[in-house]
């Protein structure tokens, strides 16, 4: 039975956390050959949820994405 793992990071609420999971999961697989689900996914909050390759399982990660200033 295939597994979906979450991992929430920077105290992201759970809740929110997982529609956005949800979110990238109705978008369908378009990575990696229609095999994957996007591998990055970013929201203007900078809220972004990332996909990688874990065993035969899918496993997102969602974090606070630093979004690059030039002054940085």
């Amino acid at each position: 039975m295939p597994k979906i793992y979450i991992d929430i990071r920077d105290d992201i609420d759970p809740e929110d956390a997982i529609r956005r999971v949800a979110h990238v999961i109705e978008e369908g697989r378009v990575s990696k050959y229609n095999t994957m689900y996007c591998f990055l996914t970013t929201w203007k909050d900078g809220i972004a949820v990332s996909t990688r390759e874990y065993r035969k399982n899918d496993c997102f990660v969602v974090w606070k994405h630093k979004k690059s200033s030039p002054t940085d």
